[in-house]
């Protein structure tokens, strides 16, 4: 029988997630670095690119949500700082008064605008650090990753999760 050591240490050096996450961290923190001077972080300008993709209309919160492989919780908490800095507007729906739809600013479009060259830069970097071609082939297979994982359901664990 394994120890939790051992365990651990497999975790570590086989979790697909664990990695996927390590990426990630290392990977917003050279968009984010870039976008300081805009005050906007890149989970931000994500939420706002998603959100332009809706058009004038806007977008329910469970289809932004959705967009954004995110739960509708985590994207409303997320919502909060942007419509304080007046980059969106959450609003009840004109067909229906329960739902609450998110519309993008002018102010949001013209973030939008200010931020591409500093995304391109952040792109850039990471295309020169990584190179271009292994880049976009990560972003294909990821993106071929979330496709498949959505598709097939998840098992319920056996055991109860530790609650945060």
């Amino acid at each position: 029988m394994m120890g939790y050591e051992v365990k651990a240490r497999t975790m570590a050096a086989e979790c697909t997630c664990l990695r996927a996450r390590k990426a990630a961290r290392s990977l917003t923190k050279v968009y984010d670095d870039l976008l300081r001077p805009l005050a906007i972080e890149i989970s931000q300008l994500g939420v706002l690119a998603a959100l332009a993709h809706f058009g004038e209309d806007g977008a329910q919160i469970g289809n932004l949500a959705d967009a954004l492989g995110m739960d509708r919780t985590t994207l409303t908490r997320n919502l909060g700082p942007l419509e304080k800095a007046s980059l969106i507007r959450v609003a009840r729906a004109p067909t229906d008064a329960r739902t609450r739809i998110v519309l993008l600013t002018r102010a949001g479009e013209r973030a939008i605008e200010e931020a591409f060259p500093l995304w391109q830069a952040a792109q850039q970097r990471v295309h020169d650090s990584f190179g271009k071609g292994r880049a976009e082939s990560i972003r294909s297979d990821l993106s071929d990753l979330v496709a498949r994982l959505r598709v097939e359901p998840a098992k319920k664990p056996s055991r109860h999760r530790v609650r945060k």
